[in-house]
């Protein structure tokens, strides 16, 4: 009776095998997506010396000309929002944290024309 429940146990494992390895490599390529950040320019100035920061990271991105975006990965610790301090016409900007999102999602930082920093989060599915 216990060979045939070993039998039992060991052919349910090797059967059901692949199939449990397939849903953990799923888990965890899904908890370790990375999150897209874009930073546009609207202002009418270059801006430089641009860091964004978040629960978990802080990222310094290129001077970037009127008109122009970037995009760079970041990784974010779980809920996070985005904090983008810049300079720009000889004056630095520190505007409040803004947005919500988690691992995986999109999200843009805008500068508009007066500086101010306007920031959308969206999951790409």
């Amino acid at each position: 009776m216990i060979r045939s429940a070993r039998r039992l146990y060991t052919s349910l494992v090797k059967r059901y095998q692949s199939i449990l390895l397939l849903l953990a490599c799923s888990f965890f390529a899904a908890c370790s997506r990375d999150t897209q950040l874009t930073v546009v320019n609207k202002s009418p100035a270059t801006l430089t010396h641009i860091v964004a920061t978040g629960s978990g990271f802080s990222q310094s991105l290129g001077p970037l000309a009127p008109e122009a975006q970037q995009q760079i990965m970041i990784v974010p610790r779980g809920e996070s929002g985005l904090k983008l301090t810049f300079d720009a016409d000889g004056k630095h900007f520190a505007p409040q944290e803004g947005g919500y999102f988690e691992k995986g999602y999109k999200v843009s930082a805008t500068v508009a024309p007066d500086f101010s920093v306007t920031i959308d989060a969206t999951l790409p599915y």
